[in-house]
């Protein structure tokens, strides 16, 4: 939405340029219609004519005396003095300082084009370290596989070598009984996830990224449903075999694992194998093989973990009731998923969040099959991200936007100065007032790379407006006028560091700016009358 500010000025400045080719084509009308200079008469009256012998003179001193020329009128003056008077009316002065202004958009597109390619290798390296620290992890689990047969009739029709031997029938119905496996997906009736966050950084080069260290213990149960829930979801159900069943986690960064606890099953500690074949729903993590036996209706589980991950975290709601207890001392957390937190704490030293989520608030049932299983069930999720407030690349491409708006106001208040001392600053003088404002994002960006933003931001626009202020002070011979220069870009650069900050408002605080200028505009111009232009 910024760039509506930089369209609105962009607009501005090219309405004055118009009115300046406007002044220009009139003053080139002036010039071709302006006439020519007459000739002296005492020098046409002593110009001989032609064939004419040159007048006599007597061998006596005479007095010379001189004819003034005539002082020719407003209306019969020099062109270069024309033009002179031209180019100091407001309005010449208004197109130049205006087109000087729209000239400079282009300077500040390239270091816009520069902030994005920095921003875009910054994203690189960060995707690298991820890679090697862990991603954004989703923890899936555990859930519980139960294989089983199922028997299968297929019929197939064939044709009678001798139909008259078979009552004369052409074909025959042969039917097939087979037994085909499958597995029983069942989740747990409850599952806890109590997890804490270690926020860390990483750097590469002079690039830093945030990650962190999980620390996650889960715990629950499994209740295992009666022979008619069975039946109901496999009707040709024939066996179970209980004692090749196994419990899958998902984790969608296992390599960035630390410490692997032992996975206690019913007081029993068993130990886990990597992949989880066959249930491609859950695309990485682990298994672990657990016995089962149809006497034993409930079996409790308990495991921790200790992972590496990056971004944020989240989990999926598999239990039929789903608790997650998340702390960190990062204090910057951004709640994020399909369910919000039941109750949550934010605070400078870190926050606390708890989730409570029933079985119904999802689309998927406690106990299915394989086959019939949703491919994307761990779509619904709820987590929590690290946010990092903004990152300085961002905050500085927002800054450039509002480049074309600070350098107008700054062009502004020389346009004060100027009709304050009835002084003349030259075209050359703007621009480089103006460049040295673009330069200032480039320095911007710089230290930024090396430094945190604020004391980046306050050394390149102290640079700024001391080297403005100086400049400005010099040119218009006026140490009063560059210690205001110096005031006013002090006072530009605090309200932008202040619109930076509030992301919020940058929208209301830049509309107030615009506002500000054209009603600055209006004070300026209001004595200027249509003879003057």
């Amino acid at each position: 939405m910024e760039w509506i500010f930089l369209a609105v000025v962009a607009l501005l400045g090219l309405g004055l340029a118009l009115l300046g080719g406007f002044v220009f084509l009139r003053w080139l009308a002036r010039l071709y219609a302006a006439p020519r200079r007459p000739a002296h008469p005492a020098a046409d009256a002593a110009r001989p004519e032609v064939g004419q012998p040159a007048p006599e003179t007597e061998n006596r001193p005479t007095m010379e005396t001189t004819v003034p020329a005539a002082i020719p009128s407003r209306r019969e003056a020099c062109p270069d003095q024309e033009t002179r008077a031209l180019l100091r009316t407001p309005l010449a002065r208004f197109s130049i300082v205006a087109f000087i202004a729209v000239v400079l958009l282009l300077p500040l597109m390239l270091v816009k084009d520069l902030t994005d390619e920095r921003a875009s290798l910054y994203r690189s390296v960060v995707r690298d370290i991820s890679k090697a620290w862990g991603g954004e992890q989703q923890i899936t689990g555990p859930i519980l596989l139960i294989p089983y047969s199922e028997r299968q009739i297929t019929s197939r029709t064939m044709r009678n070598e001798d139909p008259k031997a078979v009552g004369g029938e052409e074909y025959r119905v042969i039917k097939e009984s087979r037994l085909v496996p499958g597995y029983f997906v069942l989740l747990p009736a409850r599952a806890d996830f109590t997890c804490n966050l270690d926020p860390q950084e990483r750097q590469r080069g002079i690039y830093r990224s945030l990650v962190y260290t999980a620390r996650l213990r889960m715990a629950g149960h499994f209740r295992l449903p009666p022979l008619e829930s069975l039946k109901r979801i496999a009707p040709d159900l024939e066996s179970v075999d209980f004692q090749r069943a196994f419990a899958v986690v998902g984790l969608s960064w296992p390599s960035a694992l630390r410490t692997v606890g032992p996975f206690v099953w019913n007081r029993a500690e068993l130990a886990a194998e990597p992949g989880t074949q066959p249930f491609t729903a859950v695309k990485e993590g682990f298994r672990i093989p657990v016995p089962l036996s149809p006497d034993v209706k409930q079996y409790d589980f308990s495991q921790e973990l200790v992972f590496n991950g990056s971004s944020g975290i989240s989990f999926t709601p598999v239990g039929g009731v789903t608790a997650v207890s998340l702390s960190s001392p990062w204090p910057h957390p951004s709640f994020r998923g399909d369910i919000l937190p039941v109750t949550r704490e934010v605070s400078a030293t870190g926050f606390t969040a708890v989730w409570d989520i029933p079985s119904l608030a999802r689309s998927y049932p406690n106990l299915g099959t394989l086959k019939t299983w949703p491919d994307r069930f761990t779509s619904f999720a709820a987590g929590v991200a690290l946010y990092e407030s903004a990152s300085h690349y961002h905050l500085i491409e927002r800054s450039v936007k509002y480049g074309i708006l600070f350098i107008g106001l700054t062009f502004l208040a020389f346009i004060i100065f100027e009709l304050s001392l009835n002084a003349r600053l030259h075209p050359v003088q703007y621009g480089l007032v103006g460049l040295a404002m673009v330069v200032f994002y480039l320095v911007l960006l710089s230290l930024s790379e090396h430094f945190t933003f604020l004391p980046s931001y306050a050394a390149a626009s102290a640079c700024t407006v001391l080297m403005i202020a100086l400049y400005a002070g010099a040119a218009l011979r006026s140490v009063r006028q560059g210690f205001s220069a110096g005031l006013l870009l002090t006072a530009l650069y605090s309200l932008l560091y202040a619109i930076l900050q509030m992301e919020d408002y940058a929208l209301l605080m830049g509309t107030a700016l615009v506002l500000v200028m054209l009603g600055v505009l209006m004070v300026v111009s209001r004595n200027l009358a249509f003879e003057r232009i």
